[in-house]
């Protein structure tokens, strides 16, 4: 049987980002390698999809917000050495992945449901098979109005709601190509992608600068002021932490004002299909997929300095993308600009595959080594 060439998005915006970045990832040494360290963004998205998908499966929303933060907490505070500092992040960030589930499920699953009331597919694995190659996803929702129009729902967090980051969606073309996919998988034709965003603000001053953390609070003073708690800051308040009121995160999304609900969530506007845009996409794939695998096999069978060689013609670095501008290192810096020989016992491991296609695959050709093995062993 011969192996497919696959393919996902997240190896395309990171191809993108960097030549490098993408070898090391998802090319290294037949499987791709990450940091043994979870990034907080990768292990909250983790987490806030697996919420929502559970609130479109019907899932009780107190057991799904309650197991988000129990989830994020456990992550943050299983290495803490104890300082109060590392418990209250740990409080703050759960609070916010409680809030953010909370208040998606109040304020925007209603609207989703009154547009779209039949639900197609929940994180459902698809597939767009072109030239050779395997092209795969796993959108977030599927869904259809009463005239028969279908859509595809993205769920992003994000610490921007800006006009940049709400326009910037027009164009993002692996959302487009998920369309193809889903196409193939389930002959749905999807009218319009929907970008729906989850606002978790942002770090002030080492606070995470959302209502769903905390609130504002000034004591009053009987009978001449009554206590005044508000939702955004005003002078003379006092932040406090939301975990820490009476009723916790679920009593203050509960309350919280609408305009202020619906601010922590933005939508963009529906992006209707672009067939030039995902032909091109497609075609521009074709070749650098391609590129990547005759790479990959020269790789295998090259000395060190001609795998040097071959990595900066068919994975040049972007030294611009090395360090973001607001002082996150690449995870991969110390490879490209350090001194390490064995990157899976110097702080990295093996990346684990997270569509259900390459894990097959990944079994399948493990089952043939081992197979190859014993037929060896045995003399055959």
């Amino acid at each position: 049987m011969s192996e497919l060439r696959l393919y996902d998005r997240s190896r395309v915006t990171t191809d993108w980002t960097c030549p490098r970045k993408r070898y090391l990832q998802y090319e290294f040494e037949g499987k791709g390698i990450v940091s043994s360290n979870t990034s907080l963004d990768l292990f909250m998205g983790t987490v806030l999809h697996d919420g929502l998908a559970g609130i479109a499966r019907g899932l009780d929303i107190d057991l799904i917000a309650e197991t988000a933060r129990k989830e994020m907490f456990e992550i943050l505070s299983k290495n803490s050495t104890g300082v109060m500092e590392e418990i209250d992040y740990a409080l703050e960030q759960s609070s916010l992945i409680e809030g953010m589930i909370r208040g998606f499920y109040r304020q925007v699953w209603p609207r989703i449901l009154n547009q779209f009331p039949n639900i197609l597919f929940i994180e459902e694995e698809m597939q767009f098979e072109h030239d050779g190659l395997t092209f795969m996803s796993k959108p977030d929702l599927g869904v259809q109005d009463n005239d028969g129009n279908v859509a595809y729902i993205e769920y992003k967090s994000t610490g921007s709601k800006s006009e940049g980051w709400i326009n910037g969606w027009s164009t993002a073309v692996q959302l487009h190509s998920t369309i193809k996919a889903i196409k193939a998988t389930r002959d749905l034709d999807v009218s319009q992608v929907i970008v729906q965003g989850l606002y978790k603000g942002f770090s002030s001053y080492g606070k995470q600068s959302s209502p769903f953390c905390y609130a504002y609070f000034k004591k009053g003073q009987p009978p001449f002021s009554k206590d005044q708690l508000e939702y955004s800051y005003k002078a003379g308040l006092k932040r406090v932490p939301v975990w820490e009121m009476e009723g916790g995160v679920k009593k203050w999304v509960e309350g919280m004002p609408e305009e202020i609900l619906s601010e922590q969530f933005p939508q963009v506007p529906p992006i209707f299909i672009n067939d030039d845009l995902i032909n091109s996409f497609f075609k521009q794939r074709s070749f650098r997929e391609r590129e990547i695998d005759l790479a990959n096999g020269l790789i295998s069978h090259a000395d060190e300095e001609a795998r040097k060689s071959i990595l900066d013609v068919a994975f040049p670095q972007k030294f611009d993308s090395c360090s973001s501008y607001y002082g996150r290192a690449c995870e991969y810096l110390r490879i490209c600009h350090g001194n390490v020989n064995d990157p899976l016992n110097e702080g990295w491991e093996e990346r684990v595959p997270h569509h259900q296609l390459e894990i097959d695959q990944w079994n399948l050709k493990e089952n043939e080594n081992v197979e190859g093995n014993s037929d060896q062993a045995l003399g055959i």
